[in-house]
């Protein structure tokens, strides 16, 4: 089955561990981190431009990989309706089943993640204000499956929407 797993979220929910958990446990899979682009394009700062560049990457790597009928796990920002709406729309034109999944934890466990955060080939920190704008200002999907609880492990999640999309 021909599948495009979407996980959303805003800054720190936990996006990256739970998609690549997925691409680890899914055969015949690739996936697309949107911030690996973004950091592979710019890693000093962050202009404009550079956001809506990895989106087009993103979007033309993942139609490359749906015409050889790979299933697509999509690490993405839950704030950008347009994200959702262009994967949605390659789901449409090849026939494959989109299935989202929102990781959404309480805005506080995502500040305290961002401080215990890492990242070795980004020169710039994400601001506390940044963090309250993505959280704030959540694209909703109807039908989505919210995971909110922040005891949740990523291993648990990624276990759950296996059974989900199986």
């Amino acid at each position: 089955m021909k599948k495009i797993i979407l996980i959303r979220g805003p800054i720190c929910s936990g996006k990256s561990a739970v998609a690549g958990l997925l691409f680890k446990k899914n055969n015949n899979s690739s996936l697309i981190d949107e911030d690996i682009l973004k950091r592979t394009i710019e890693r000093t700062k962050t202009p404009k431009w550079r956001s809506g560049l990895a989106f087009e990457t993103a979007l033309f790597l993942a139609e490359k990989l749906m015409r050889r009928k790979r299933t697509i796990i999509a690490d993405i920002h839950s704030s950008k309706k347009d994200r959702y709406v262009g994967y949605k729309k390659l789901a449409d034109k090849y026939n494959y089943t989109l299935h989202s999944f929102l990781l959404y934890p309480p805005l506080n466990v995502c500040i305290e993640r961002n401080k215990l955060r890492d990242i070795p080939d980004v020169a710039y920190k994400i601001s506390r204000k940044n963090i309250e704008k993505y959280w704030k200002s959540l694209y909703k999907v109807a039908g989505e499956q919210i995971f909110n609880d922040p005891k949740i492990r990523p291993s648990s999640i990624a276990n759950e929407i296996l059974k989900i999309i199986r």
